[in-house]
């Protein structure tokens, strides 16, 4: 009896998603981590993959614009994915496009080269999945113009290929590299400090965009 009410009480625990006892894969910058707990805080998130809450501000990778309080609480799905952006610094990171390669070739896995287009060289980023809004799942390469300046400073528009928007909606004009890519246009509210602020600001374009 004892035996039976136990497989009872471990089935409604499992059905209403409070067994504890598989790990949950989440994903902070592209790496992976586990947790058998089915929410956690966004700062004990950040602690986990490394990071503090002085220094990091978490967001949903399908949501970047949306900063999550550290002490907010949050539905740790299995897959979900979040970015640990940087909070202000001093001091930029980002020296010149070998760090913005670096970034998306080390740290998130993606396939990248170099095309020569109209516009001169840009830094392509391979078979980007969209997260979230319309265009979600969608699958396209962006193209960000390299930039020799000093100070160092990445340009704020990218291009994606295929074109996504309807012809120009949401700041997009006609390719600057080719005619097959999509410029989109935008300017920097303040320089960023490290590449993932650079991966936030195009994530927040192309989930927020509109048809």
């Amino acid at each position: 009896m004892i035996a039976q009410e136990h497989e009872q009480d471990h089935g409604h625990e499992a059905e209403h998603g409070h067994d504890h006892g598989l790990p949950i894969r989440f994903f902070v910058n592209n790496i992976e981590h586990k947790t058998p707990e089915h929410e956690l805080s966004a700062e004990a998130i950040l602690r986990i993959a490394g990071f503090t809450s002085a220094d990091y501000t978490l967001v949903q990778e399908a949501n970047p614009s949306q900063a999550l309080p550290p002490e907010s609480m949050v539905q740790i799905h299995d897959g979900e994915r979040f970015l640990a952006l940087r909070k202000t610094n001093p001091v930029s990171e980002i020296s010149g496009m070998k760090d913005i390669e670096s970034f998306f070739s080390e740290k998130l896995g993606f396939r990248v080269d170099y095309l020569k287009g109209n516009n001169g060289d840009n830094l392509v980023v391979h078979d980007v999945t969209i997260p979230a809004g319309v265009f979600a799942g969608k699958i396209c390469d962006i193209a960000l113009q390299c930039n020799e300046s000093i100070p160092f400073m990445p340009h704020p528009a990218f291009h994606t290929k295929p074109a996504l928007a309807a012809v120009s909606t949401n700041g997009t004009q006609a390719g600057r590299i080719t005619p097959e890519w999509q410029y989109w246009s935008r300017q920097w509210p303040k320089p960023p400090l490290s590449a993932d602020e650079v991966w936030a600001w195009i994530l927040t374009a192309l989930t927020q965009a509109m048809l």
